[in-house]
């Protein structure tokens, strides 16, 4: 079994720091939109996710991104997508997630447009996956909350809704609380196809497997 590992909580812990890390931009005013945050959150969980080892399994990662013509987020449902590849001697599995992002300070209202843009993107986002996502981006740090309660809801701040850290999410997520079996990849090959064919911006790969 996967928890005989041990490997969940730490490399949890050690993605959300980076991701965290990201936050920093927002304090400094170096980034002040939901997809540079994503792109700069989403390289710095590569660059500590790749080659990263505890208790002999050896993570990969990798993103890709849509840098074509016509790639505006507004074309996308997802603003990224995650895909987890576990390939362990008694324990494999390949699933994912779909996420959108939302730029927002805990104390602040959203414009109305602004609410049935995200409900919109949510919506779209469902359609393909349940395992679908709003990750909220303040200086207070990252937060992820289920789309389906944007979807559902009516607060003007997504931020009032039941909500998980970075770390907690993933740490589901490794743990198979979170995941879709459709957003899967066989081979790392196939990532890009997967990428385009669930409507998302972005992909974040990681691939666990046990060190040689």
């Amino acid at each position: 079994m996967i928890r005989n590992y041990g490997i969940i909580r730490d490399s949890a812990q050690h993605l959300a720091q980076a991701a965290e890390r990201t936050t920093e931009l927002l304090v400094e005013r170096a980034v002040e939109q939901e997809p540079a945050f994503t792109d700069r959150m989403l390289g710095r969980i590569e660059q500590a996710m790749e080659g990263y080892e505890v208790n002999g399994v050896r993570w990969k990662a990798k993103t890709l991104t849509d840098r074509g013509r016509g790639s505006q987020e507004s074309k996308y449902g997802a603003d990224f997508m995650g895909v987890l590849q576990i390939s362990l001697i008694d324990y494999r599995v390949d699933k994912g997630f779909l996420a959108q992002s939302k730029l927002v300070e805990p104390n602040e209202l959203m414009a109305k447009k602004d609410i049935a843009d995200m409900k919109d993107q949510c919506e779209k986002m469902l359609k393909l996956s349940p395992d679908s996502f709003v990750f909220l981006y303040s200086t207070q740090g990252i937060r992820v909350v289920p789309a389906l309660s944007v979807l559902n809801g009516d607060s003007r701040n997504p931020h009032d809704y039941y909500s998980r850290s970075v770390s907690a999410f993933f740490e589901l997520h490794f743990e198979c609380f979170i995941g879709d079996r459709k957003i899967g990849a066989p081979k790392i090959e196939a990532l890009e196809k997967l990428r385009a064919d669930n409507d998302a911006r972005s992909l974040l790969y990681l691939g666990a497997t046990v060190v040689s």
